[in-house]
């Protein structure tokens, strides 16, 4: 059996997965909101109570919920509910079996829940959703893969996610007391921490009626996640990841595959932006079934043909090695684009763009003194790579130093020459 620990960085590429589970999210959250120590065993005391508190009376009442994970479709008029990533998975990963393994075992979950809803399933019918990649595609001619246009994210049919129902005071009240008699809690912080633990909760696990078939909630990282952020402190976000159209026909060959996957990164992303949330590249390549080779070359091939990154966390958190959309900023600044229309385009902040912005009149300063790179890293705080992409950028649209003075002083800069 492959360990993950065999290879160099492959253990750190799962390391986010590794923490996938509802109680760690509510957790996390819990030591934000109320400001916790970092090893709070009440956060996990709450979590862990409220959890079964909810679990009991939802047992009672008959509603089923969904994990994290999971994905809803319909068949004859039946749930079918498809697993892209569960508990056991996660177990699995993190006692160092090999991924693709696990996601053979996943398959193999997937079937089973298949067949239990339409028992004359076939393997190639979990294909046609899920793994597209095992069909037998044909080569197919050269043809162009993206869409017309980009996607507008008001064309999104997304639901708000809210908690369905009443829950009864009754059910709660327990879990309170129980912090406030044996953790030592004021009531009403008991209160606000449970309420605060079953709404995390009934985010991540929504109830069948709350979603579309196609659709399911995954943990993303949130847009405003920093260094000092706990990793764990994940978005759940509403995801649609088969449009109804897209369950009526499997792609026949590579071209088709290309679009498909194509349309289904782009209304990923653009979902998770709009709730808060951003995919990670592992995110997209476990819940697409493709290679991270193949999802950078269609963000590529999109950003190329539209001028648009689509948001996922190595653009909008520099988590990955994507360094490309502070060039496009300045590209487009330099365009004559607004920071409003930037931000818009690149599915940043404004205050993100103009922070782009104002390291790169930085970066001009510097050069126009003539500073080296060795101190315009001490002076801005930024690595040599980053500084050197801007500086190409300043060799590019200012070959002489007339230009440069120009630029400058159009954005209210004033320049002194030393004695």
């Amino acid at each position: 059996m492959m360990l993950l620990q065999t290879k160099k960085g492959v253990q750190n590429r799962y390391a986010a997965l590794l923490v996938w589970d509802v109680t760690n999210v509510q957790t996390a959250h819990l030591k934000t909101k109320f400001e916790l120590a970092p090893a709070s065993l009440v956060a996990e005391k709450t979590a862990g109570l409220t959890n079964q508190a909810l679990r009991a009376w939802e047992e009672d009442q008959g509603q089923k919920r969904l994990k994290p994970g999971e994905l809803l479709l319909e068949q004859d008029g039946q749930p079918l509910v498809l697993p892209l990533l569960a508990p056991e998975a996660v177990e699995r990963l993190r006692r160092g079996t090999a991924p693709k393994a696990v996601r053979r075992e996943l398959e193999m979950l997937q079937y089973r829940s298949m067949q239990q809803v339409q028992p004359e399933a076939g393997i190639d019918d979990l294909w046609r959703i899920l793994s597209q990649t095992e069909l037998p595609l044909k080569r197919g001619a050269h043809a162009d893969f993206l869409p017309e246009s980009p996607l507008s994210p008001g064309r999104l049919n997304h639901r708000a996610q809210t908690l369905a129902g009443e829950i009864p005071s009754s059910v709660l009240e327990p879990v309170t007391r129980t912090l406030v008699d044996e953790w030592g809690l004021r009531p009403a912080q008991a209160e606000g921490m449970v309420a605060l633990a079953a709404k995390t909760y009934a985010r991540c696990c929504p109830r069948l009626d709350e979603l579309e078939p196609g659709q399911m909630v995954w943990l993303a990282h949130g847009t405003r996640k920093t260094r000092r952020t706990d990793p764990r402190l994940f978005a759940p976000v509403i995801l649609t990841l088969l449009a109804p159209e897209e369950l009526e026909s499997a792609p026949a060959n590579r071209v088709e595959l290309k679009q498909l996957k194509t349309r289904q990164i782009e209304r990923l992303t653009t979902e998770a932006w709009r709730q808060d949330g951003v995919p990670t590249s592992l995110d997209l390549e476990w819940i697409l079934g493709i290679s991270p080779t193949l999802i950078r070359e269609l963000l590529e091939a999109y950003q190329e043909r539209f001028g648009v990154l689509l948001p996922t966390a190595g653009t909008v958190l520099d988590m990955g090695r994507t360094l490309t959309h502070k060039t496009i900023v300045v590209e487009l600044a330099l365009s004559g684009l607004t920071t409003q229309e930037i931000a818009r385009r690149i599915y940043h902040t404004p205050e993100a763009v103009d922070n782009y912005l104002r390291l790169f009149e930085r970066v001009l300063l510097l050069r126009y003194y003539k500073l080296p790179v060795s101190v315009m890293i001490r002076v801005t705080g930024h690595g040599k790579a980053l500084l050197e992409e801007h500086l190409a950028l300043v060799e590019k649209h200012f070959p002489n130093e007339e230009a440069l003075v120009t630029y400058l002083g159009q954005r209210d800069v004033t320049l002194e020459k030393s004695s």
